[in-house]
């Protein structure tokens, strides 16, 4: 057994600099014949060079340690350490509950989306990652995998963060338009594809305003914006957005640019990171106010906690609609992130007895789909898919809601309550277009093993005035307007 085998069979896989240094100590070797040593190592020994880790380094290993949980450990943390772009990408991950919709992960790596001299695309290092298997896909989701991460992801919580993240840099371009620092209309947010020197950001604004306007060239400025509203946010979590821009100020020919960071909250130490590196940090709380970001950080919480707040706490989540009711246009997005709750509330009030927001079940596939809302009522067990988009659903999604996530909904409802009478449900307040309601209207008509139903708006309106509920009717009434059909003046 050689030395280089005799090291990774007694400490494991390792990076070859620590593998070297060891060499060096254990047997007075120069840097030099520890290097070559490892070079020429053949089988068993074997060397993972796909990933762009410092100084050149590679990854040793056995043949027979390949896929084992010190491999996986080992490889996990190596990348983490040494490998600086595929470390923010994981990070980002990481902060975002291991899992993050495929086309947002870009805004939060060092990564460019686009071809760049001296720098690995984003798509080429997910690549990798995913050939490893450290990352898998789920759908529109990148995962990183329980085996590598040792933790698996939470869905809703993801969710509501990238909820909230679009609140906050949506009220950010409000903020800046009523300055007359952009232009109206003009900017590109996520989940559009927002560009700028090769790089994704949560949001692009083109800015017409001095200095940063070009008079020479005719042409704006921007501002690149991006948003984190992890707590005492620190160097590593910020990191991503310093590594964009340092590079792109390399840049020859590009216009004019102001990069700001909107945060929660940020620790002292990140904070003079940021200022070293000239960017402007937008604290929330003086931003805008402390009462917006004690309501944001309230729907936040909500959106990650729905099924405890709306079974325990149902009064708080009617004082949170209430109070962004009475915001005058702030949290723009939030009503139809709180859709799904308001559903839920309204079943609470019917008086049903178990209600779980956002399950995940099993889709037979290695992944998960979720329930957005699942009640039992009069004995029957009700899953709800909740659509608040503005537009009306089409066919495609149709197709899929009928052929791929109710049959994984019914195997798993049918596991858990054998013998209990099934509804799939589809409330969408932007209503269906023509094909995906003639094919809702055949599926009803032809499905015997389960009960099939929808409702655009006013459907939903009907569903609970013929309840009684003039909560829910009044919220649909009040906080959807420009969603689907016009039900009207408020009564």
């Amino acid at each position: 057994m050689g030395r280089v085998e005799e090291i990774l069979e007694v400490k494991g896989p390792m990076l070859s600099g620590k593998l070297a240094s060891i060499l060096e100590q254990e047997y007075s070797m120069s840097n030099e014949a520890a290097r070559q040593a490892i070079s020429r190592a053949g089988t068993p020994v074997q060397k993972l060079k796909v990933f762009p880790f410092s100084k050149n380094q590679v990854f040793c290993y056995l043949e027979k340690q390949y896929g084992s949980q010190k491999y996986r450990k080992n490889l996990y943390e190596s990348l983490k350490k040494e490998a600086l772009a595929v470390s923010v990408i994981l990070h980002a991950l990481e902060n975002s509950n291991f899992i993050m919709k495929k086309d947002l992960l870009p805004v939060y790596s060092k990564s460019p989306v686009e071809n760049t001299k001296g720098h690995r695309k984003f798509e080429n290092i997910i690549s990798d990652l995913i050939q490893q298997g450290i990352i898998g896909e789920m759908e529109e989701y990148y995962v990183v995998s329980p085996m590598y991460s040792g933790k698996d992801y939470n869905l809703t919580y993801s969710r509501s963060e990238e909820q909230i993240t679009n609140i906050i840099a949506t009220d950010f371009i409000s903020w800046a338009a009523k300055l007359n620092m952009i232009a109206y209309n003009s900017s590109r947010l996520f989940p559009e594809e927002a560009i700028f020197a090769h790089f994704q950001w949560f949001a692009t604004i083109p800015t017409y305003v001095t200095p940063l306007f070009d008079y020479k060239k005719n042409r704006p400025g921007f501002m690149v914006v991006d948003v984190l509203i992890k707590s005492d946010a620190t160097v590593q979590d910020i990191e991503f957005f310093v590594e964009k821009i340092r590079i792109i100020r390399n840049f020859k020919r590009l216009p004019a640019f102001v990069p700001v960071l909107l945060l929660n909250s940020v620790s002292s130490e990140a904070l003079q990171y940021l200022k070293e590196n000239k960017i402007i940090v937008g604290i929330l709380s003086n931003l805008f106010d402390k009462r917006y970001t004690q309501t944001i950080m309230n729907i936040y919480n909500v959106l990650r906690n729905a099924t405890a707040v709306i079974m325990k706490e149902p009064e708080k989540l009617e004082e949170l609609i209430r109070e962004i009711a009475k915001s005058e246009g702030r949290f723009n997005n939030a009503m139809g992130d709180l859709f799904e709750c308001m559903v839920g509330l309204f079943f609470s009030r019917l008086g049903s007895r178990y209600i779980e927001m956002n399950k995940l079940v099993p889709n037979g596939k290695g992944g998960k789909y979720e329930i957005d809302v699942l009640v039992e009522r009069d004995g029957k067990m009700i899953a709800i898919e909740c659509k608040a988009y503005r537009g009306a659903i089409d066919k495609e999604y149709v197709e899929r809601w009928l052929s791929s996530r109710i049959p994984a909904f019914r195997s798993f409802l049918g596991r858990i309550y054998p013998g209990r009478e099934l509804e799939f449900s589809l409330w969408a307040l932007g209503g269906f277009d023509k094909q995906a309601e003639d094919l809702l209207k055949e599926h009803k008509a032809n499905v015997k093993k389960y009960q099939l139903s929808y409702y655009d708006k006013e459907g939903i309106y009907q569903y609970a005035k013929e309840r009684n509920d003039n909560t829910l009717c009044e919220q649909v009434k009040k906080h959807f307007k420009g969603y689907g059909v016009d039900l009207g003046k408020e009564e």
